[in-house]
């Protein structure tokens, strides 16, 4: 009653041979950011043109946006790492502190039950 038919699907592309990629790779340009913010003075002026009027900043801007995001995330994972060794080190010196309590009270308990002992006698 029912019978499957074969999908009516396009070949998919072919993959560009080397030698289109390296022409393409020869037409692509990076422009490098520039460390200045162009018209803006001072960093309040530059977050406020960042905020009411992206479209008019220019393309070096964005790039220098990004760099600076780029590194306050890096300077984050480093910060991260090293809480979490100073994490690590706290932890093991309340485990130490903890074992020292303890060995103490037994301590204690021990010297107690010595001082109770002569006073019966």
């Amino acid at each position: 009653m029912f019978r499957k038919s074969k999908p009516q699907v396009a070949p998919p592309p072919a993959a560009p041979t080397i030698e289109e990629m390296l022409a393409d790779l020869e037409t692509f340009e990076i422009a490098q950011p520039t460390a200045s913010t162009g018209n803006f003075g001072n960093s309040a002026a530059f977050e406020h043109a960042l905020l009411t009027e992206p479209e008019n900043l220019a393309l070096e801007t964005w790039w220098q946006v990004f760099d600076e995001y780029d590194q306050k995330v890096r300077k984050l994972e480093a910060m991260e790492g090293t809480l979490d060794t100073q994490k690590e080190k706290l932890l093991a010196c309340k485990q130490n502190l903890e074992e020292k309590a303890n060995h103490l009270r037994l301590g204690i308990n021990k010297q107690q039950k010595l001082i109770k002992e002569v006073v019966e006698c």
